[in-house]
């Protein structure tokens, strides 16, 4: 027993020597939680609200940003450890290295571990305990289509006898509207991006700068005075390559064409991105017209984002703002997409709640959004200048820092 939480093994084989009641006290106490006792506390009631909704007994989170949002677990390790939510407990399974990233950051009431030798007998394991911990045939709401959902254990689920309910986007539907307390954790995210950001133009301007320089001093930035990694990135590209989407470093000179830069900073793994393109020297009539484009779409979506608006009134706006695009010019077409808490592999780890035509649902004050402003010319450049915001009743706050303008270097 830990400080009042149940702490126990899986299966027939012994707990570990090393986890004795003094050393368990020691290692809870080694990491403050982001968040007071209060803040999951409502997380949870809403949770449970939904599952009432629902008609469901109990939800299992698989997906780790959803299962650090509701019990504040997290760690370095990527094979599945769910979670289990009840109407009045909480389950979280790991293995049994785990136990003290458990011990050290969760407040779920159960804490029980598996051999890290053997995750097929896990998995059985895990599967024996959501079923003697529930009702017989009780309704399970569980996440589908999420990439951390092992299909196998929908299946014995299934074999078990429980009927299962969809959960997709349960959690991170609720987490799209972020507490003022998260809203902190944003805007110090955001400091620590503008550290990046300048990093970046002043590598650039050494001599002998390459893409590969230039990503090596903007993870220094985001390190240096951080408490935790991006999930993503850092993202570091200069023309011609730019102009193909998604492309990164690779050790190319820094020329006198545009480089790309995307990163986010974070803190408590809440991430604020940020879009910025590096010019040496005058830029060229092409690289001008995609900033303008830039520009134009991130301008149309903070001066009519606002709590209330519905999304494709925001994006028809940019649309329109827009007009017909240029032969060579590729653009996504959206115009922003929830970011916050977020695990690897990035940080759009959220609901679908999106920035599109073809989204009706109405903005909420508290979302936080990116504005993923990049437009190429395909295979010749590429112009981003975004910026993340936080919806408000009478408009949008701006948090990441500087104008979104050509950075010469």
């Amino acid at each position: 027993m830990a400080l009042g939480r149940n702490l126990a093994a899986l299966g027939d084989g012994p707990s570990p020597r090393w986890l004795t009641d003094d050393v368990v006290k020691t290692v809870e106490a080694a990491e403050p939680a982001p968040f007071p006792a209060e803040e999951y506390g409502r997380r949870m009631r809403r949770v449970r609200d939904r599952l009432t909704e629902l008609n469901a007994d109990a939800l299992i989170v698989f997906r780790p940003s959803s299962i650090e949002y509701l019990s504040g677990y997290h760690t370095q390790e990527t094979a599945p450890q769910p979670l289990l939510v009840t109407h009045d407990s909480t389950y979280l399974y790991v293995m049994d290295l785990e136990v003290g990233r458990a011990l050290a950051s969760s407040s779920a009431a159960n804490i029980l571990f598996t051999s890290y030798a053997n995750t097929r007998s896990g998995a059985e394991l895990i599967t024996g305990h959501v079923v003697r911990t529930l009702p017989r045939g009780a309704r399970l709401a569980i996440e589908f289509g999420n990439t951390s959902t092992p299909p196998g254990l929908i299946d014995l689920f299934r074999e078990r006898g429980l009927s299962l309910v969809d959960g997709q986007y349960l959690v991170e539907n609720l987490k799209l509207v972020l507490s003022p307390a998260e809203l902190r954790y944003m805007d110090e995210a955001a400091r620590v991006t503008k550290l990046g950001v300048d990093a970046a133009a002043e590598a650039a301007a050494l001599s002998g700068a390459t893409d590969a320089t230039v990503a090596a001093a903007i993870a220094e930035a985001l390190h240096r005075e951080a408490n935790s990694v991006s999930a993503w990135g850092p993202l570091v590209v200069t023309a011609p390559r730019s102009g193909i989407p998604h492309s990164t470093f690779k050790g190319d000179p820094i020329g006198a064409g545009p480089t790309f830069v995307e990163f986010a900073g974070t803190c408590h793994r809440y991430h604020t991105p940020v879009m910025r393109t590096l010019v040496g020297g005058s830029p060229s009539e092409v690289t001008c017209r995609l900033a303008d484009r830039a520009k134009t779409a991130l301008a149309a979506v903070l001066e009519n984002a606002k709590a209330g608006v519905p999304c494709a009134d925001v994006a028809n706006a940019g649309l329109l703002a827009l007009g017909t695009l240029a032969e060579d010019e590729v653009f996504h077409h959206m115009f922003g997409y929830p970011v916050g808490l977020a695990h690897p592999p990035h940080w759009m780890d959220s609901g679908p709640f999106c920035i599109t035509a073809d989204n009706p649902e109405p903005l909420r004050a508290g979302m936080t959004f990116h504005v993923p402003a990049s437009f190429r010319s395909f295979g010749a450049q590429c112009v981003g200048l975004s910026q993340t915001f936080v919806v408000e009743e009478s408009g949008t706050r701006v948090l990441t820092y500087g104008d979104a303008e050509l950075l010469e270097v």
